[in-house]
This record gives C-alpha cells, sequence and structure tokens, in this order.
C-alpha cells in the first residue's frame, strides 16, 4: 500500500468517519428496535473505533491508524452477523470490501476478502445442520454463488471506484498544490513588495496591510487593522470619496500622483494605483492601494527645473551685466570729471548721477556673482563667524535706529570653511536686508552657530517679521521671483547659488505673522584644505 502520509491520512479520516456513523445507525437500530435481531451494543467495535480515533489526533503512523481501522470494520461485522442470526446478513463483508477499497490497495482488499470468506466460512461450518435444515443443500449452494458473485462484483467495482477515486484525487491534489503555490507566492510578494500595499472593505475600514505600508505610514499592523485611517489630507476629502465612488463602480486608477498623510500628519508625494476587488460572481469585495513615495523624484524634479532656470539666469546675467557696464564705465568716467567743478550749479545733480551709478553698479555686481564669474582667484581657508560677526557690526547701527533686538549665541569654536569670503558676505547682507524689511521696526533678530558633529557648522538667522506662505518660500530661490514693489528677485537666488558653490544646504522655515527662520549649513575645512 504505497500512499503519501498525507493521502493516507485523508483516507483514515474518510473511513473513520464511515465506521462512526455505522456505529451511530447501529445504535439507533438497536434502540429503537426496528432490527429485532440486534441486542447487544458493539463495545468492543466502538472502543477499537476510539482507539483509532484518538492514534490519530495524536498523529500516529497513519499505517497502525489504518490497522486499527480495518480490525474495526471487521470487528463491527462480525459483531452484525453473529447478532443477527440470519444467513443473509453474510453479504454484509461485501460493505465491508468497498469501504476498504478507499484505501486503493488492492493487497489490502485481497486480504481483507480472504479474512471475510475464511470468517463466512467457518459460520457455515458451525451452523450446517441448522442451515442445511432451514435452507436445504441447493439453497444454500445458491446463497454461496449469490455471495461468491457479489464478492467479485464488489472487488470489481472496487478497482474501478479505486482508480476513479485516485483520479478525482489526484487532480485535487494537483488543484490544492496549485493553490497553495499561488497563494504562497501571493503572500510572499506581498510581504516582499517594496511599494506600500493596502486592502480596504467597502466600508473602507482595513483588511491587511504589508511592512512597507507601516514604514511608509508609520501605523502598525495590529493597530490598523478593522479601522478607517486619516491617510487623506483635509483639503482632499472631496477627490478621495469622489475616487472611491467610482472605485464601487468599477473603476481603476493607474499611477495617480497626489498627497497623503502619515500617521504623525506630515505630508508626501504619492504616486497611487487603486483597484476594486472582485469575487468569482463579478462582485465587488475589496479595494486594494499601492503607494510609492515620490517625494525624492519630485524633488529631483523641481531641482532639475530650478537648475535650468539658473543656468538660464546666468547666461543672460552675464551678457546684461557686460552689456551694461561698458557705457556705464564711460558715464561714470565724466561724471567724475565734471564733479571736479565744485562751482558749477549743477554740481548737486552729479552727485545724484554718481550715487545712482554705484547703485547699478551694485546690481551688476550681483549680476556678476550670478553668473559665477569669480572676483577671488582662488578659495581661502576662514572662520565664517568672523563674517557673521562682521556683517552684525555693520547692520548693527540699522538695526538700533529701527528699534530692532539683536541677540546672538555664536559658538566659541573656530568654524572654518574653506571657499569665498566676499560670496559668504554677500549671502549674509541678503538675508538681513531681507530681515530688516520684513519687520520694519521694533523686532528682534537672533542668530546663533553651531558646530554639528566636527563635520559642518550651522547658522541660524530668525526674525520676528511679517513672515511668508508656504507657496512663497518654496518659490523664493526662483530666478527673479519676488514679493517685493522695486525688488529684482535675484538676491535669494544668488545667495542660494553661493551656498551650493560651497557645497552647502539652505533651509527656510517661515509662517505668516510669525516670522522667519533661515538655517545654514556649511561643511567644515578638511585637514588637507587647512
Amino acid at each position: 500500500m504505497k500512499h503519501t502520509t498525507s493521502s493516507l491520512r485523508k483516507r483514515n479520516k474518510i473511513v473513520l468517519f464511515i465506521i462512526m456513523t455505522s456505529i451511530f445507525l447501529y445504535t439507533v437500530l438497536m434502540a429503537t428496535g426496528f432490527a429485532k435481531g440486534l441486542h447487544s451494543f458493539p463495545w468492543l467495535s466502538l472502543m477499537l473505533c476510539a482507539t483509532a480515533y484518538l492514534l490519530y489526533q495524536l498523529r500516529v503512523n497513519d499505517l497502525v491508524v489504518c490497522g486499527f481501522i480495518v480490525m474495526t470494520i471487521n470487528v463491527l461485522l462480525v459483531h452484525t452477523i453473529y447478532e443477527s442470526q440470519n444467513i443473509y446478513s453474510c453479504i454484509l463483508p461485501v460493505l465491508g470490501l468497498f469501504i476498504v477499497s478507499i484505501y486503493q490497495s488492492a493487497y489490502l482488499n485481497a486480504a481483507i476478502m480472504v479474512v471475510f470468506a475464511a470468517e463466512i466460512g467457518w459460520l457455515i461450518y458451525a451452523q450446517y445442520p441448522t442451515l442445511m435444515e432451514t435452507f436445504g443443500q441447493t439453497n444454500l449452494v445458491v446463497l454461496l454463488i449469490i455471495l461468491a458473485f457479489l464478492c467479485a462484483t464488489s472487488l470489481i467495482q472496487g478497482y474501478y471506484f479505486s482508480i476513479s477515486y485516485r483520479n478525482i484525487e489526484t487532480k485535487n491534489d494537483q488543484i490544492e498544490q496549485e493553490f497553495l503555490s499561488k497563494e504562497g507566492y501571493l503572500k510572499l510578494f506581498f510581504e516582499n513588495a517594496k511599494d506600500s500595499m493596502a486592502v480596504f472593505d467597502l466600508n473602507n475600514d482595513v483588511i491587511a496591510v504589508n511592512p512597507a505600508f507601516e514604514k511608509l505610514y508609520g501605523w502598525d499592523m495590529n493597530e490598523c487593522i478593522g479601522k478607517q485611517l486619516p491617510m487623506v489630507p483635509t483639503g482632499q476629502f472631496e477627490e478621495s470619496r469622489d475616487r472611491m465612488a467610482r472605485m464601487l463602480n468599477g473603476e481603476s486608477f493607474d499611477l495617480l500622483e497626489t498627497v497623503d498623510m502619515r500617521r504623525d500628519g506630515t505630508l508626501f508625494d504619492a504616486e497611487v494605483t487603486l483597484s476594486p476587488i472582485f469575487n468569482h460572481d463579478g462582485e465587488i469585495i475589496a479595494t486594494s492601494v499601492i503607494t510609492r513615495d515620490i517625494s525624492y523624484r519630485k524633488e529631483a524634479e523641481r531641482l532639475l527645473v530650478q537648475s535650468e532656470k539658473l543656468d538660464f539666469a546666468q547666461g543672460m546675467a552675464a551678457t546684461v551685466a557686460h552689456e551694461i557696464r561698458n557705457p556705464l564705465t564711460v558715464i561714470s568716467g565724466f561724471t567724475q570729471m565734471m564733479q571736479q567743478d565744485k562751482d558749477s550749479p549743477h554740481a548737486y545733480f552729479y552727485g545724484l548721477i554718481d550715487e545712482e551709478i554705484k547703485r547699478i553698479d551694485l546690481i551688476i555686481n550681483e549680476f556678476l556673482i550670478l553668473a559665477r564669474e569669480k572676483t577671488d582667484t582662488e578659495k581661502e581657508v576662514f572662520d565664517v563667524q568672523e563674517i557673521l560677526r562682521a556683517m552684525l557690526l555693520f547692520f548693527k547701527p540699522n538695526m538700533h535706529a529701527n528699534e530692532i533686538d539683536l541677540e546672538s549665541h555664536l559658538s566659541n569654536q573656530p568654524a572654518v570653511i574653506h571657499g569665498y569670503p566676499n560670496k559668504l558676505r554677500q549671502v549674509f547682507i541678503n538675508i538681513f536686508k531681507n530681515a530688516l524689511e520684513a519687520i520694519g521696526t521694533n523686532g528682534n533678530i537672533l542668530v546663533s552657530s553651531n558646530i554639528v558633529e566636527g563635520q559642518s557648522v550651522q547658522l541660524v538667522i530668525s526674525d520676528s517679521g511679517c513672515g511668508m506662505s508656504k507657496e512663497t518660500v518654496e518659490k523664493m530661490f526662483e530666478p527673479f521671483f519676488t514679493t517685493k514693489d522695486q525688488g529684482n528677485g535675484i538676491g535669494m537666488m544668488v545667495t542660494y547659488d553661493i551656498i551650493q558653490e560651497h557645497k552647502g544646504k539652505i533651509h527656510v522655515t517661515s509662517e505668516p505673522d510669525f516670522g522667519t527662520t533661515i538655517t545654514i549649513t556649511l561643511p567644515l575645512a578638511q585637514q588637507n584644505e587647512v
């Protein structure tokens, strides 16, 4: 009897069920008196059946369990034949052969048939005088022929039944294996996918999430199952509700770019794929959401656009600066010559012209800085805090005149960097000028610095001015963007460009009516640069 452990265990389970059902029917027939020949309960069969069931539950060797099951069948049939005292009950072993054929073993069927034949032969031998007197020799021979015919028929039918059952079982095993394999692959895919995946029921309650979802959104799987999660920002509720309604009508959304919200309330750019899940009848039973964080991609796209704008602005700035400076030099020279005549009635106007020429020259210098025409021939090693202190002294009178309090907390440690001092002076000039204009009068400016892990210096400049909106902060470094009536949109663009040239970072946080904080991070000079 060659069977895999799993298939033999399944067959043991089926035959055990048939035996228990038979004992139950025996008990009902005996209790109701429907079968008058049955007087004693098959306790031995019940104990053998209970033992087989216990061994089955304890996962003892399936061949041992099979042996107990076959023994139980035999004992139950012998008990029934003996109790009935009816020669026709000898046909019952044929049913036993049908039951045993479930095991699909020709050897087991043949062995059981031999056992049943021996038992029936012994019964006929022991009861021969009574049988001869009751049935007669001819009828007894006919009964034996009928019994042999039924046994042969049962063997043949059992054989074909076993073949059919084996085919069905093989097919079921294949289907089950395919299902388990498919389910296993899907589970592995779901668990190991890098994109966030979540399944929701029709009430938008979470059914399942993968580890990538937990990492991206910040919710633990155990705390979000069966709940509705606040993943949509307040301003996008209507769009989300509309998409949900369309999904329930069978519509899908592929690679939709939107903004989602994490557990801590922070927002991020997301690319989502929304799909309804159908059952075999084509009914929608759930929805799936696959999310990918594209914040880095969006930032890269923004930086690319800004870089392209900056390249254009640099080219244009260089051209404009040279074209203006050439005639401006001539004008400046003639103006200085005319100023030498102190008695001229136009001396005052010559002075005004000279002042305006100087202002134009400052603007041209900003253009040249933007165009990266370096006035410094090479980089220098210097303490950037000294540049910042000098700028604070430079603006201190202006701050005092406008009743602006200055609070400075610069680090005592030197912050030596490798770069261009004049360009960083321009950075601080631009920032302080903007801070003074934002405050107007009666405010304060806080300046601080600290060394971060011995690798970089962090400079923080905060003001209590009018602040800026989120949209303004996002655009403030773009070429020629300005919110001032007489601004040119170059200062902060130049600032950003200079910080990038020093391999640093600049970060701005601001809120209307609550001021602005600008954080500049610059790498410290390496040992080989000092």
